[in-house]
């Protein structure tokens, strides 16, 4: 048989790979916050344990727990979600740095979810606190009757008098302070060296009528010394023990609010499982393209049916306190807390508002957040793929429809950004716009560090209708 030449005298082809592309961010998995552990396998060494049935959780958790009750609520979601983590907190730690540790341990997922004994605490607040400064968002469960009430509850408020010892105990008759309950304090002459007027403080060691403080919540008691006079008031803000109230207080965008009267309905757990669900990667360009309104995930909250969850028994009033929405004009902060409840509407039971506390929706904040992930994916994953980008119009240009107009046409297939017509193709195109100065009169500094343009996006969020009105005209 005769030699065989290679190829290569002739055509040289080489292939090189190219996967050095940014690792997606997670949408679809929620964690569920608890303070038991599984031998081995969840606690302080080992913070989360990935669950993807309720099967797989009752193998851990006994079916009168309620790790398996708020389990079992997200999983009865008609659509099924894929996977839920437990994370471990030690109930003896100071909440917030407990929460550091399992967002260091793991921070892949976005749904926040909690047991409900965390309902209407101190905890509970820190953990409101907590998440609007991560890329989550926490549904945060209430049964606490003053969400019910349009107003703020007005503080609780004492004269006090102080000990100077090691640590200062603080007295105030049947004051019902919890432990991590923040406190302030005010005076006619002078407090006690060690608390200082309008700081915030947080109880420590809480007994009927006595109580100590720290300057953090979870912190070591406060040891007060030198010399006090006058008359001390405490003020306790607890916004009446409502997180409702004390997160629309806030305008928190990332700790939505749902309120049930019955604290085993789990109802922050049965909407996630609903959001969970939601797959806003799963998109059809060409059907969106064409005008076919369902051809991705985009959702909203509001009148979804929870299985397992039973409505509340309130009326039209109570409710739209609890919701501050009003027929005809939507949520309005005056008219009420911005939380979610569940209700009966002509025979159909179904999720009212779908609002975070600030008044925005909650598929508002996940829109958002998914697209921030998936633009800084794209961009991230051109510029490492790309032997190199030139600092000429040409090389923004590539910026542009290389890293940054994919995720927006898979935003407009995911039905997030509204569409408007061709008028000579009659196909609906995204509505959205990109602006971007010219290299030439970008600063010289800028362009010597290499620092692009700023590329402005501008786009309309498609949203949803929540209201109708009809108007009929009987003739004869």
């Amino acid at each position: 048989m005769p030699a065989r030449l290679p190829y290569n005298r002739v055509v040289d082809v080489t292939i090189t790979r190219q996967d050095r592309f940014a690792s997606a961010q997670g949408f679809l998995t929620a964690l569920l916050l608890t303070p038991s552990t599984v031998a081995g396998s969840l606690d302080a060494s080992h913070r989360t344990k990935l669950y993807s049935a309720i099967e797989v959780v009752a193998a851990d958790w006994a079916s009168s727990t309620e790790e398996y009750k708020a389990a079992s609520r997200f999983f009865q979601a008609r659509i099924r979600p894929r996977q839920l983590k437990l994370a471990y907190f030690n109930p003896a730690g100071v909440f917030a740095d407990e929460l550091d540790s399992i967002y260091a341990a793991d921070n892949d997922w976005y749904w926040g979810l909690h047991l409900k004994g965390l309902n209407d605490t101190a905890n509970q607040r820190t953990l409101a606190d907590w998440a609007e400064t991560h890329a989550v968002i926490f549904g945060l469960d209430t049964n606490d009757v003053d969400t019910e009430t349009v107003g703020a509850v007005a503080d609780a408020t004492s004269t006090v008098t102080m000990t100077i010892a090691t640590p200062g105990v603080i007295s105030w008759t049947a004051h019902g302070l919890l432990a991590g309950d923040p406190v302030r304090f005010s005076t006619t002459g002078a407090l006690p060296t060690g608390l200082v007027a309008g700081t915030t403080y947080y109880v420590v060691s809480p007994a009927t009528n006595t109580f100590s403080v720290s300057a953090s919540a979870g912190g070591g008691a406060i040891a007060t010394t030198g010399t006090q006079s006058g008359v001390h008031t405490a003020t306790a803000p607890k916004f009446g023990g409502s997180i409702a109230e004390y997160c629309e207080d806030k305008a928190y965008d990332r700790s939505p609010c749902f309120y049930h009267t019955d604290p085993n309905s789990y109802l922050a757990a049965a909407a996630w499982g609903y959001a969970a669900g939601r797959d806003l990667d799963q998109a059809n360009f060409n059907l969106a393209r064409q005008g076919v309104i369902d051809s991705g995930q985009a959702y909203t909250m509001k009148f979804k049916n929870l299985p397992g969850v039973d409505p509340i028994d309130r009326t039209s009033g109570i409710v739209q306190a609890i919701t501050g929405f009003i027929p005809g004009l939507g949520v309005q902060s005056a008219a009420g807390h911005s939380a979610n409840t569940y209700v009966n509407i002509g025979g159909v039971n179904m999720l009212l508002e779908g609002t975070v506390p600030s008044g925005a929706f909650i598929d508002e904040i996940h829109a958002a957040d998914w697209l921030k992930a998936r633009t800084q994916e794209s961009v991230l994953s051109l510029l490492a793929n790309t032997q190199r980008i030139p600092y000429t119009t040409g090389g923004v240009s590539l910026v542009i429809s290389g890293g940054v107009e994919p995720p927006l046409r898979r935003a407009f297939a995911a039905g997030i950004i509204a569409d408007i017509e061709d008028a000579e193709t009659g196909l609906r195109l995204p509505a959205f716009e990109i602006q971007v100065d010219d290299v030439a009169n970008v600063p010289v500094t800028q362009r010597r560090n290499r620092i692009a343009p700023d590329i402005k996006v501008k786009f309309r969020y498609a949203g949803a209708i929540h209201y109708v009105t009809v108007s009929m005209t009987m003739q004869f």
